[in-house]
């Protein structure tokens, strides 16, 4: 099959990757590069450099509603086009244009989750389970007919990372069975029930700041859902410090701790207040620290009663 391809993360490096064994893909689409770094030196996104390893046209149009963009990736002749988390908006002038039109792979179970950061929400709001599913492109966010999704089962301690990395591995494969079928025309895309639909919004600072008198489950379920980006933050002694991990604390210290409050329960261990009982922080980085386990950081701050996570 001729595939038009667009995307610009790793999921998206990762998935042109597996289909370009599977299928001629003509073009990629992606970001524009970007200056990193004291040096400002140009460093391409990953789905370029992985277009570029076998030497398939790389577009970067600023914008995809000039008429010119629209015209030049539509050239192309593409059966399809494959969207993969490429950043902005396709105007119908484009996902409208090929024979078997445009299919984007999304990291939840739609109508679930739609919008941005769908892995993160899943793990804070503490689902048990998400998973990927693979949609034709309509005008609206996320809303086209659902072509083909997968169930991704959550266990309790796991991490954004690594409901990240098992989207990366599925996605391929699962773009590739969806091709096969629209090819074939061996499915019926079905559309949305938009009476489940729920919209997941960005993640900022403010969403990555944890609120001690919240229960623990849902600080714990903030910590993983926000690692490794861009990691839940409080504040230790006026200044900021990021909570890589913690656990539900199972036997807490006979008295209570207040919200923020700590206490070293132990050698090693060190537990943080909640509003119904505590989390053990396992890593933390200190302002312009590296990561440390929390044995480090008692030892090294000296931790005493009274300290508390502001």
């Amino acid at each position: 099959m001729r595939i038009g391809f667009f995307g610009t993360p790793e999921i998206a490096a990762k998935c042109l990757r597996y289909l370009r064994d599977l299928h001629e893909i003509l073009f990629l689409v992606t970001g524009e590069d970007k200056k990193s770094g004291r040096s400002q030196r140009v460093h391409f996104n990953p789905a370029k450099a992985a277009a570029l390893e076998t030497g398939i046209p790389v577009l970067q149009p600023h914008s995809l509603k000039d008429g010119d963009a629209a015209a030049q990736i539509n050239s192309f002749g593409a059966d399809i086009y494959v969207v993969v988390a490429y950043g902005m908006m396709i105007p119908g002038s484009i996902f409208d244009h090929p024979p078997l039109k445009t299919v984007n792979l999304h990291p939840s179970l739609l109508p679930r989750y739609r919008g941005a950061a769908p892995i993160q929400w899943a793990l804070i709001n503490g689902e048990s389970a998400t998973g990927i599913t693979v949609q034709l492109i309509n005008e609206k966010l996320d809303a086209g007919d659902l072509v083909l999704q997968e169930t991704v089962d959550i266990r309790p301690d796991m991490t954004a990372g690594e409901l990240y990395g098992i989207a990366m591995e599925r996605g391929g494969p699962l773009l590739d069975r969806a091709l096969d079928l629209l090819r074939r025309k061996a499915v019926a895309p079905a559309p949305q029930d938009e009476s489940a639909v729920n919209y997941c919004s960005k993640i900022d600072r403010d969403t990555a700041h944890i609120d001690w008198t919240r229960e623990a489950y849902r600080v714990h379920n903030l910590v993983r859902g926000l690692n490794p980006k861009p990691v839940a933050w409080t504040v230790f002694r006026g200044k900021t410090v990021k909570i890589w991990k913690t656990a539900v604390c199972a036997d807490p210290p006979e008295s209570a701790l207040t919200p923020g409050e700590l206490a070293r329960f132990g050698r090693k261990r060190l537990l943080a207040g909640t509003g119904d009982g505590a989390v053990e922080i396992q890593l933390i980085q200190p302002e312009n620290r590296d990561v440390m386990e929390s044995s480090s950081f008692i030892n090294g701050y000296r931790i005493e009663p009274g300290d508390r996570f502001e």
